[in-house]
């Protein structure tokens, strides 16, 4: 009997429900992440994440839609994106891999965020700044167990 085609894009069922675990994030340093727990939730075609910096709470969420090879993604983040951002993006081997450009002042940067679900005990978030003579440069990782 044929498998049905995958025909819209959405989190892996083995990893809806609650995830937690520890959160980096690299503002300057790559060498001195600042460190905070972090949380997400997934569920169909949304992730739903918090963690801290500095104190300050922070939230974010990814709503994905279309086709697994030809995805779009609404991110919010009250610490990066305050205004929604489209990323587009596609499934690879049980990771989503999401993308997006803005500017810099007078340069194109690029950001990208990865779902991994490849391992069936985590959840792991992360998010990539891509600059100009650098390349991908860590942003974040949340690391969720259950």
């Amino acid at each position: 009997m044929d498998t049905p085609a995958v025909t819209s894009a959405f989190l892996p069922l083995s990893h809806h429900g609650d995830w937690s675990g520890p959160n980096r994030l690299w503002i300057m340093d790559p060498a001195t992440p600042s460190r905070s727990p972090g949380a997400m939730t997934a569920a169909g075609r949304s992730l739903r994440y918090s963690w801290a910096h500095e104190g300050a709470a922070h939230a974010g969420s990814i709503e994905l839609k279309g086709q697994p090879a030809a995805m779009q993604a609404i991110w919010r983040d009250s610490f990066h994106a305050k205004d929604p951002i489209t990323l587009h993006g596609c499934t690879d081997a049980g990771v989503i891999r999401l993308y997006t450009t803005y500017d810099a002042g007078d340069e194109s940067w690029g950001w990208q965020i990865e779902l991994d679900a490849r391992d069936p005990e985590a959840l792991v978030m992360r998010m990539f700044n891509v600059m100009p003579g650098l390349g991908a440069v860590p942003a974040v990782v949340l690391h969720g167990s259950r």
